[in-house]
C-alpha cells in the first residue's frame, strides 16, 4: 500500500516542483473576464502543460518596474513569462534582466504581415521574443460556418462588423468558408456601426471589435460575438463566442515556445451559449464546427 501511495504521489511532486509558466494580467481584465472563469482556464492550462500556470495580477496603470517585482514574487525562475501586448515595455525590461527566461508576447488580432510588437517594444529586433497572434483566418472561417448553420434553410443575410485593419483578411476567410460549403449567403461587411441602418431578413450577426451598439437597438437575431467578456454579461442573443484571451492562448503559447516556434498564430476558443432559443440540430452543428471527424 505504501508503494501505491508513493507512486501516486510522484506525479504530484513532479507537477509542483516544475517551474511555473506565468501570465501577466491587469486587474481590470481579470474582473471583466470573471474570477471563476479565470480559475477554470488556469486549471485547464496547468493540466494540459502538466505544470502550474499562474497569474501575475497587477494594477492597470502600474509601472514597468513594479511588474518586475510582481513577477519575481510569483516565481524566482519561471519556465516562461507571457505578456499581452499592452505590457510590451515590461516584457522588454524583463527580457533584459532575465535573458535565460523565455518571454512570450501575445499580440491579439492584427492583420497578417502587421508587426505591432516591434512598435510596442520601441523599435529594434523582436528576435529575442516569442510572438503569437490570434489566428484571424481560422476564426473567421469557422465563424462563417457557424453563421451558415444558424441560417439553416432561411437563405437570409449576414451582417459582419469588424475593425478596418482586419477587413481584408477576415472578409476573405469568411467568404472562402461559405464558398467551400457552397452556401453563397448574402453577406454585408461593416467597419463602423454608423454604416448599418438595419437589414431585412437577417439570419445572423457577427460582431468583432466593433458594433456592440447593435445590442442597444436590435434583438432576436442570433449573434456570433468575438469577445473575452464574462459570459454572464453577454446579451441573450449571443449564440457563440470567440475568446482569444491570454488565458485561452496560454497553454498553446507555452507549447509553441517550448518547441522553438518563434512566431505563430493561435485560434480562439469557441463557446456555445444556451440562452438563445436554437433548435438541437443547429446546436449540434455548431458544436461540430472545427472538430475533426
Amino acid at each position: 500500500m505504501a508503494g501505491v501511495g508513493l507512486a501516486a504521489a510522484i506525479p504530484l511532486l513532479i507537477f509542483f516542483t516544475r517551474s511555473p509558466a506565468l501570465v501577466v494580467l491587469d486587474r481590470s481584465f481579470i474582473s471583466l473576464y470573471g474570477a471563476p472563469r479565470s480559475r477554470a482556464e488556469m486549471f485547464r492550462s496547468s493540466f494540459v502543460l502538466f505544470r502550474r500556470v499562474k497569474a501575475v495580477a497587477v494594477a492597470d496603470d502600474v509601472g514597468v518596474d513594479i511588474v518586475q517585482f510582481a513577477i519575481a514574487e510569483a516565481s524566482a525562475r519561471p519556465f516562461c513569462v507571457i505578456f499581452p501586448l499592452r505590457f510590451a515595455q515590461a516584457a522588454r525590461l524583463y527580457r533584459e534582466q532575465n535573458p535565460a527566461v523565455p518571454v512570450i508576447l501575445l499580440e491579439g488580432r492584427y492583420a497578417e504581415g502587421a508587426n505591432p510588437a516591434a512598435s510596442a517594444l520601441g523599435g529594434g529586433s523582436t528576435d529575442d521574443y516569442f510572438i503569437y497572434k490570434t489566428d484571424i483566418a481560422a476564426d473567421f472561417y469557422l465563424a462563417a460556418l457557424a453563421a451558415a448553420a444558424l441560417d439553416g434553410d432561411k437563405n437570409g443575410r449576414i451582417a459582419v462588423f469588424l475593425e478596418s485593419h482586419l477587413q481584408t483578411q477576415a472578409r476573405e476567410a469568411f467568404l472562402r468558408a461559405l464558398n467551400d460549403i457552397e452556401k453563397p449567403l448574402q453577406t454585408s461587411f461593416f467597419t463602423s456601426f454608423s454604416q448599418f441602418s438595419g437589414i431585412s431578413n437577417l439570419s445572423c450577426v457577427v460582431l468583432s471589435g466593433i458594433g456592440a451598439d447593435y445590442f442597444d437597438k436590435y434583438t432576436d437575431v442570433p449573434v456570433i460575438f468575438f469577445t473575452w467578456i464574462d459570459l454572464s454579461l453577454i446579451p441573450a442573443d449571443v449564440v457563440m463566442v470567440f475568446d482569444d484571451s491570454p488565458w485561452v492562448q496560454a497553454a498553446r503559447a507555452v507549447k509553441m515556445a517550448a518547441a522553438g516556434t518563434a512566431k505563430g498564430q493561435i485560434p480562439s476558443k469557441r463557446e456555445i451559449l444556451p440562452g438563445k432559443d436554437i433548435d438541437k440540430g443547429t446546436l449540434e452543428k455548431l458544436r461540430k464546427i472545427g472538430k475533426k471527424e
